[in-house]
């Protein structure tokens, strides 16, 4: 054999060697990164807007009771607030002030006498402050939510005959009680959420002073206090246009 033929096979035999050793080492391995996942860290402003109704329980006055009244109607405003997530866990608070017009007229015989009375109540205006809780599923947020209510009602007694007489009686009131609901909010855009929500309002008993108004036959009537029992229940849709919120990258691990 000669030198030529030993180290060919010497050459051969140590490439041999060599790429077995490198196809033992392991390549070094970085991870793909981790798909962006949303964040309602943030907070908001929008509107909103819905219908409600309500029941309106009038106590009695000298031994007469009342008809209950059950308002309908409408009420639109804005709201803004604030949520702050961890994990799944998104906590928040959130002020509420909507115009309304939710409003229903009742009537109820005077026993064993030809006239009556007609009882007006109409919510024109209710605020909220609110705390709430929910668990988000990325772009999907359940919640629950309570605080505080306030509210602004007119009423109105008209003694009639139902026929030509007819006296009228006018008060209102701002009260205050609590709310309590939940609902869903939907991230459309990074910036931009939707949201569908129940609430039960309470006022518990409030009173209030009625009025003789605009008719010459009243006049001098003494003013009389009443008092009433309210709640109502509202289903509301909105819009968000959120701030500080999008798209949170998750840290990939190497």
């Amino acid at each position: 054999m000669t030198i030529k033929t030993i180290s060919g096979a010497i050459a051969l035999a140590a490439l041999t060697f060599t790429s077995a050793m490198a196809a033992d080492v392991s390549m070094p391995y970085k991870a793909a990164p981790a798909a962006p996942a949303f964040s309602w860290t943030g907070c908001y402003i929008g509107g909103n807007g819905g219908g409600g109704r309500g029941v309106n329980e009038q106590q009695p006055i000298a031994g007469l009771t009342f008809n209950a009244d059950h308002n309908s109607g409408w009420l639109a405003g804005v709201q803004g607030g604030c949520d702050y997530q961890v994990g799944a866990l998104v906590v928040g608070v959130e002020g509420r002030f909507d115009w309304a017009d939710i409003k229903d007229t009742t009537a109820t015989l005077m026993p064993g006498a030809a006239v009556g009375f007609l009882l007006t109540t109409q919510l024109d205006r209710v605020a909220t402050a609110t705390g709430r809780i929910g668990y988000a599923f990325d772009r999907v947020l359940f919640y629950a939510k309570g605080g505080a209510a306030f509210a602004h009602f007119n009423h109105q007694f008209t003694q009639t005959d139902f026929a030509a007489l007819a006296i009228d009686f006018k008060g209102s009131r701002d009260v205050a009680g609590f709310v309590v609901g939940g609902g869903f909010e939907y991230a459309l855009l990074p910036n931009l959420s939707l949201t569908a929500e129940y609430n039960y309002f309470d006022f518990g008993t409030n009173g209030y002073t009625l009025n003789c108004s605009g008719n010459p036959a009243c006049a001098g009537t003494p003013m009389f206090p009443v008092s009433v029992r309210q709640n109502m229940q509202t289903v509301m849709l909105g819009v968000k246009r959120r701030f500080n919120t999008g798209l949170a990258p998750l840290v990939a691990k190497y």
